[in-house]
């Protein structure tokens, strides 16, 4: 269970409660992951890459990351996923050394599968000052069949932007979603309304943070902690909200998408 900041545009907070998608554990790694963590400046542990970081302030920073041990040497997956977990160490060891007090980092995977189409969601998990740990969310999708990395354009027929194209079909999933996302609320009440979570909008995260399963697209919103709504006066008044990083998870059947899908993704 992960924890949503609720801020008062008169600068009153409360705590609300959020519930992020349960990652299943990492699979187990091939004998690459060993290395590759070695490499990145980590002890493998069985299962995850791990390292610790004292602070200049006398705090400990706890690294813990699982890696897709057969997918790191993979020719074309290779060098993406390799430059993503490196960075990702790098950037939190770097933090870690500022740190005032203990914190972590953690990174879980998921992978699904659709013929030779592959994608991969990365979950980081991490905890700095404050009582609540945050999510973030990064995908990749390959075809494998060539080591191809896809973009959400690639899913959709030529000339078709995917940011307009998708959204029309896929509004009765989002808002769905939107209507059970945590905390339990009235739904199609503030924030939780479609017209704050489209792709122009801060809280869809701009459909970054996406994923082909066998039969669904799914879209995790936003794909990293968003601080406020923008713009900040959208209803005077009221409360102005933080969001943590898939907060909203949209599962849209392909089926529905059919019709601006291109024929290998099930459209018409």
């Amino acid at each position: 269970m992960s924890v949503m900041r609720l801020l008062s545009s008169l600068a009153v907070a409360a705590t609300v409660a959020v519930t992020a998608t349960v990652v299943a554990p990492a699979p187990t790694a091939a004998a690459s992951a060993p290395s590759f963590c070695a490499d990145i400046g980590g002890q493998w542990d069985g299962q995850y890459c791990r390292a610790t970081v004292p602070s200049e302030r006398k705090a400990t920073r706890d690294i813990k990351m699982a890696i897709p041990g057969d997918l790191v040497d993979h020719p074309g997956v290779g060098p993406v996923i390799r430059d993503y977990l490196s960075t990702l160490m790098n950037n939190w060891k770097t933090a870690g050394v500022k740190m005032v007090a203990d914190s972590f980092g953690e990174e879980n995977f998921e992978i699904f599968r659709r013929g030779d189409i592959l994608s991969i969601v990365f979950r980081e998990s991490y905890h700095a000052d404050g009582p609540d740990f945050n999510n973030g969310y990064r995908t990749f999708t390959f075809d494998m069949a060539d080591g191809r990395r896809l973009q959400l354009a690639d899913l959709v027929k030529p000339g078709l932007d995917p940011l307009v194209a998708i959204p029309p079909l896929a509004q009765p999933y989002v808002e769905h979603a939107l209507d059970v996302a945590p905390p339990p609320h009235q739904p199609r009440t503030y924030p939780f309304v479609i017209d704050r979570w489209g792709p122009d909008k801060v809280y869809s995260g701009a459909y970054k943070a996406w994923a082909l399963t066998p039969d669904e697209l799914i879209i995790y919103m936003p794909d990293y902690p968003v601080a406020r709504d923008r713009p900040i006066n959208f209803t005077p008044g009221i409360m102005q909200w933080s969001m943590d990083g898939g907060t909203v998870q949209a599962h849209i059947p392909l089926a529905a998408l059919s019709p601006v899908l291109q024929p290998q993704f099930g459209g018409s």
